[in-house]
């Protein structure tokens, strides 16, 4: 490796899609963004074994450190603090390097390399749980994670919300807290309207979890069809879960269609057909699937958590609120009596703010610019 690049260390425990995740899909398009920035040089530290998943990049090495992703909360945490004392002695090694962590990757003896270590820990949701039972479950992780705050030369926020998160209930001062958002790779924009269906269709891409508001989603699509707008709206569901069989046995709408699982061709063409993006959600960090809606022009519908309003502005979003079957109706209504070519100005909108912040190009940019600052302090 050159003398003159600076090195990074990237520790994660998956990479997509060998892993499944909104963390594992940002450590892979991360890589790749960094590695055709040509600025750095990146040891990249995953447990895939028997992959070099990122073979076509000179600038990046991969160590690979098997690593199985138990269930249970307590042997979830166990696996990561084991992972992590392989990690750490790979760390040693590269005494130079500056050292970026995904999630509970860097752990064990955190203190001997916090002073070149940038955690991301991304949504924080251990602190965005809502009710006193979801707090019970989360303990655990909450309390690991406020530990694990204390070190790091840098913790990343993903904006919004989570930024404030990390101030007030993780105790991160604010000189250690750096803002870089989430991102995506913007597509071939088609030059071609959507076609006029007599009808107007809803996207909704997401895990079926109880966090993301699925319910609200489906109460308010058949009250609105109770009311007479069956004929006028659709709505396209994409995603499996815990809670998708629950769901696919109950729905019985015509206009209400629960895709399951789809591969990134399929989701990309709903993207195209589609004339806006639902997201209910209780909590998130920035998400992904609303970044990917906005790339392909749709505006969206969403609820105010997470960095969500750093992506949801007046001209390309309407906010609604958590849990209110009511506030979803409203936005949905609201969107469906908009004229043609107001809903073509707000999806100009969505694809032009993906453009200038959220793309891996400028996101990748502005990491870079981030490791620099080591060479200072």
């Amino acid at each position: 490796m050159s003398s003159v690049r600076q090195q990074i260390i990237f520790v994660t425990d998956g990479i997509f899609p060998f892993s499944v995740g909104g963390m594992q899909r940002h450590s892979r398009l991360l890589i790749e963004a960094l590695a055709k920035t040509d600025e750095v040089d990146l040891i990249v530290i995953h447990p895939h074994t028997e992959q070099q998943i990122f073979k076509k990049f000179d600038s990046v090495t991969e160590i690979v450190l098997p690593f199985k992703k138990p269930t249970g909360q307590i042997e979830y945490l166990r696996s990561h603090y084991r992972y992590s004392k392989e990690v750490y002695k790979i760390l040693i090694q590269f005494p130079q390097a500056v050292i970026y962590s995904q999630g509970l990757a860097v752990w064990f003896n955190i203190k001997k390399v916090a002073h070149r270590l940038i955690l991301n820990p991304h949504g924080l949701e251990p602190f965005q749980v809502l009710t006193v039972k979801e707090k019970l479950i989360t303990t655990l992780f909450r309390w690991v994670h406020q530990y694990l705050f204390r070190y790091p030369a840098r913790v990343v926020s993903l904006g919004g919300r989570l930024t404030g998160i990390l101030e007030s209930q993780c105790k991160v001062c604010k000189e250690r807290i750096v803002e870089l958002p989430n991102a995506v790779n913007l597509p071939e924009r088609s030059a071609q309207e959507k076609p006029q269906r007599g009808f107007i269709q809803f996207i909704f891409v997401g895990r079926f979890a109880f966090n993301k508001g699925i319910d609200v989603l489906i109460r308010a699509a058949q009250q609105l069809n109770n009311e007479g707008w069956n004929k006028q709206l659709r709505y396209v569901l994409v995603g499996k879960g815990p809670l998708y069989d629950e769901f696919k046995s109950k729905v019985t709408d015509e206009n209400i269609e629960l895709k399951g699982g789809a591969d990134d061709d399929t989701l990309f063409r709903l993207y195209r057909e589609s004339d806006a993006f639902i997201l209910p959600t209780l909590f998130e960090g920035m998400p992904t699937v609303a970044l990917e809606a906005m790339s392909y022009s749709l505006p969206v519908i969403i609820t105010d958590t997470g960095a969500t309003l750093d992506l949801a502005g007046n001209e390309n979003a309407i906010v609604i609120e958590k849990r209110s079957v009511e506030s979803l109706k409203q936005a949905i209504r609201k969107f469906a009596e908009l004229t043609p070519g107001e809903r073509r100005k707000m999806a100009d909108a969505s694809f032009k703010k993906v453009s200038r912040n959220f793309t891996w190009e400028v996101v990748a940019r502005q990491h870079v610019k981030l490791f620099r600052e080591f060479q200072h302090d």
